[in-house]
């Protein structure tokens, strides 16, 4: 069954420069798809709304759904997270950053089903908290624009200084293996 939450859109961070990478994560490819596109498919199981963050507009626009630049330029994940909160008007963002790209629906529902109103929440492995997946609620909004107009850039920080929760997820650990470096990619991958 899908369950299509209207009151969140999804989103997939892709505006990030993929230094260690050396190229752009997000059009990388498993078995013949891109990262971007794995990930936009499985946030099409839940969410009818998708937005891709990102500042080159024309690398996806294959993907046939809305490109949002940041306001805040060079300001880091943060400020992909402001400016799609601001040009959609649901609840809630489900935010998914481009190098992980065997997110799943498991994740997805196990962080959504501890939804509250106030609290970002947080996908945590066990092993670490993953900031860039999980569930941000609109009424952040003004704190996060604060933020980033002081010239905030750690996602830590920020988290760290609003009412949030980490969600274990643990159970699908592999879901959210990050993949940032070629030698990652060569590993998890094998091309």
């Amino acid at each position: 069954m899908i369950d299509r939450h209207c009151d969140i859109a999804g989103m997939v961070l892709a505006g990030g420069k993929s230094t260690r990478m050396k190229r752009n994560k997000a059009l990388l490819n498993v078995e013949g798809v891109s990262f971007v596109e794995r990930i936009v498919e499985t946030l099409e199981q839940r969410f009818s709304r998708i937005c891709i963050s990102a500042n080159c507009p024309d690398e996806y626009a294959f993907l046939e759904y809305p490109i949002v630049p940041d306001v805040f330029e060079d300001s880091g994940p943060l400020a992909g997270i402001h400016a799609v909160m601001k040009s959609e008007r649901t609840e809630y963002l489900f935010v998914v950053t481009c190098d992980i790209p065997f997110i799943n629906t498991d994740v997805i529902d196990t962080i959504i089903d501890k939804r509250e109103s106030d609290k970002i929440l947080i996908a945590d492995d066990g092993l670490r908290s993953h900031y860039l997946v999980g569930l941000y609620p609109r009424i952040i909004l003004e704190e996060l624009e604060k933020f980033l107009e002081r010239d905030g850039r750690q996602v830590g920080v920020f988290i760290n200084s609003v009412n949030h929760k980490t969600v274990d997820v643990s159970a699908f650990s592999y879901a959210l293996k990050n993949i940032n470096t070629a030698e990652e990619y060569e590993k998890e991958i094998g091309t």
